[in-house]
């Protein structure tokens, strides 16, 4: 067996060098070199207040080598007191050097005894100001080759402040501090810092424009859902460009915890809008998609009570949309959906950006012997999918015009099919045209007679105004009157009189005296109500608001009195009369939806029949409202109180005649 003498050597050494290796001393510098890629200041400390520890002389030989695993006493009155011996290679000398600090603390940087810089705020009155990188550069030069001390005072910042996050380890790499050639900074590490400031402020911008676009496409036609997720789709990719820019930029460690929770919001509608879109497009059962939907908005929930779980959840969605995805467009692609080809081909690329992605992170393979550009490849994947969605666009726009163009074609063979079989139909219209505007005259002359003959009915049943918000709105509403008086008449032995004069008689009788009666309610204001038998019932102050109701219904009832009177002289078959007036509220309205009728209800209806029961042949018998409201009108007499039956005793008054002026 060939033994590699190369590589037992190189082993035997990396070992020596982990064996016999010791912290740096004054004896001992670290050495800075232009050769030294990483140039990473190694560190010993002690948890002090001394101030001395910055000057050079200071005897720090009982000083530990610092490891960040240690954190201890982690609190604003822990201070850290770090030192390290540094020796610039010649490569360096009277070159400006980038002091480049990552830190999650407050600290105060010395060189050879001498305060060069701070990140953070230190203050004896005021709480210390934390920090976690500084945008402006700390430059210095070495004109010798000499050992140098490097002292940093440093706070940790307080980790129980980043509340519920425990998402990253923040026990190491909590201060770092690298020499780095500031030439080297400018054109390599801040070229790249804004070639990705610049690329992440474009995507913000170009994906923050299509999903206004699409979000209007969906507001002028919200049957296409797709236009709504992908809207929310772009929201999301321009958030996350958005957080990465916050994030570069990041200076106060306490915002660490809400950048972690909108980073997860933001996976959260980039997993809820891509499912969606997918469903839209190439699935029918929606169940599933709203589990999905709930899984995501608990994730977010989650992380006010452990985020680590929220981001297991969060992850585990976007695994599971990635291989829905798949699914769906495949299983459309296999069906021949010709969506799925063209939206599928964005789609699909993103997805095997993330496979070629992992692949290349774990392998570290290029092709043809370049190495895999990620660069080109974001560009690609992110401009696919919206490529993808503008051709799907396209296809279906092209597809509703060619379609409304066949439609178009159709109508106008038919239109000119149409346009010779009117113009048969106008010669032939032509010559009766005459004839049938003179049959429609007749025929809108008879609907006009017709009408007016069904409204005078309709008037004669209900009141005008009950009739035109019966016939404007097919339905009229019960109202309520506060202020009417109420007006019943019965004739006196009626039955037996009935009997007497014979059936045919005694409707003639009747209608001789209701015709009569219904003059004098015209005369007077009032509103027939109904005959029930012998009896009539009329009302005043309705549907109209009238003052003098009361007034007008006593002079009506008075009225039918004389009527009466003057009857008997001619007729002896006249039937003697007694009549009844009560005033106050009731409620008015249409009953039933066939053969209705208006009609009066409540307590002021029951006492105006109680009223003409108890009144006598010839009189008008009067309540003490309707009393108090003619007293001073009509010459009233009073007939103290009488018992009526369901109301107990009644003040009772006859109305004689009415007072003249």
């Amino acid at each position: 067996m060939k033994i590699n003498v190369n590589k037992i050597l190189f082993i035997l050494f990396i070992l020596f060098q982990v064996l016999v290796s010791a912290q740096y001393s004054r004896d001992k510098p670290q050495i800075i070199s232009l050769k030294n890629e990483s140039n990473e200041i190694e560190w010993i400390y002690e948890i002090t207040k001394d101030n001395a520890f910055i000057l050079p002389e200071y005897n720090d030989s009982g000083w530990r080598k610092f490891e960040w695993g240690i954190a201890e006493n982690n609190n604003e009155a822990t201070q850290y007191s770090f030192r390290s011996y540094i020796k610039i290679d010649s490569t360096l000398l009277n070159k400006p050097i980038q002091f480049s600090i990552g830190q999650l603390g407050a600290s105060e940087i010395f060189l050879d005894g001498k305060k060069i810089d701070q990140l953070g705020e230190f203050s004896n009155n005021k709480p210390l100001k934390y920090a976690i990188k500084k945008n402006e550069p700390i430059l210095v030069s070495f004109g010798d080759t000499k050992t140098h001390v490097l002292a940093v005072r440093y706070h940790l910042f307080p980790l129980s402040k980043l509340g519920k996050t425990d998402l990253i380890d923040f026990s190491t790499n909590l201060f770092t501090l690298r020499l780095i050639e500031a030439n080297e900074y400018y054109n390599e590490i801040l070229k790249k810092e804004e070639k990705a400031s610049q690329y992440s402020m474009l995507i913000v911008g170009f994906f923050l424009a299509l999903a206004f676009i699409h979000f209007l496409l969906f507001l002028f036609y919200r049957k296409a859902l797709y236009n709504l997720f992908f809207a929310l789709y772009n929201a999301s990719i321009s958030y996350i460009a958005y957080i990465v820019i916050v994030l570069n930029r990041l200076d106060d460690p306490e915002l660490i915890n809400e950048n972690i929770f909108k980073t997860i919001l933001a996976f959260a509608i980039f997993n809820i809008s891509l499912s969606g879109f997918v469903n839209v497009l190439f699935a029918k059962r929606k169940l599933r998609y709203k589990i999905f939907v709930i899984l995501n908005l608990l994730s977010i929930a989650l992380y006010y009570f452990n985020s680590k779980i929220s981001v297991i959840f969060v992850t585990f969605s976007l695994f599971y949309v990635v291989v829905e995805s798949f699914f769906l467009i495949t299983r459309a692609i296999i069906r021949k959906q010709k969506e799925a080809y063209i939206v599928g081909g964005g789609i699909l690329t993103f997805l095997g950006y993330i496979v070629i992605l992992i692949l290349s992170s774990i392998f570290d393979f290029g092709f043809q012997g370049y190495r895999l550009d990620k660069t080109i490849l974001s560009i690609i994947v992110l401009i696919s999918f919206p490529l993808s969605i503008s051709a799907y666009l396209a296809w279906q726009f092209a597809s509703t015009n060619l379609s409304l163009k066949r439609q178009l074609d159709e109508v106008n063979r038919l239109s000119e099919i149409n346009l010779q079989q009117e113009q048969e139909k106008q010669h032939i219209l032509q010559n009766q045209n005459e004839l049938l505007e003179k049959q429609v005259d007749e025929r809108t002359q008879e609907l006009k007679n017709e009408k007016q003959k069904t409204e005078n009915l309709l008037l004669n049943i209900l009141p005008q105004e009950v009739a035109d918000e019966l016939k404007d709105k097919g339905s009229s509403e019960a109202k309520y009157y506060d202020e009417v008086s109420v007006l019943f008449t019965d004739f006196v032995s009626f039955t037996q009189n009935s009997e007497k004069m014979g059936a045919e008689k005694m409707l003639k009788e009747l209608n001789d005296c209701f015709t009569a009666f219904d003059m004098i309610m015209e005369k007077h204001g009032l509103e027939k109500i109904k005959t029930i038998g012998d009896a009539y019932m009329a009302v005043c102050g309705l549907p109209h608001q009238n003052p003098n109701h009361a007034y007008q219904t006593v002079s009506a009832a008075l009225d039918i009195i004389e009527f009466i009177e003057n009857r008997k002289k001619y007729n002896p078959d006249t039937l003697d009369i007694r009549i009844g007036v009560n005033s106050g509220a009731l409620i008015a309205g249409i009953v039933g939806v066939k053969k209705f009728a208006y009609d009066i209800w409540g307590d002021t209806v029951n006492t105006a029949a109680r009223m003409e029961q108890n009144s006598q042949k010839g009189k008008v018998n009067i309540s003490e409202s309707t009393y108090q409201m003619i007293k001073d009108r009509v010459q009233c007499e009073y007939r103290g109180k009488i018992e009526v039956k369901g109301k107990g005793f009644l003040d009772m008054y006859f109305a004689q005649e009415l007072n003249k002026d």
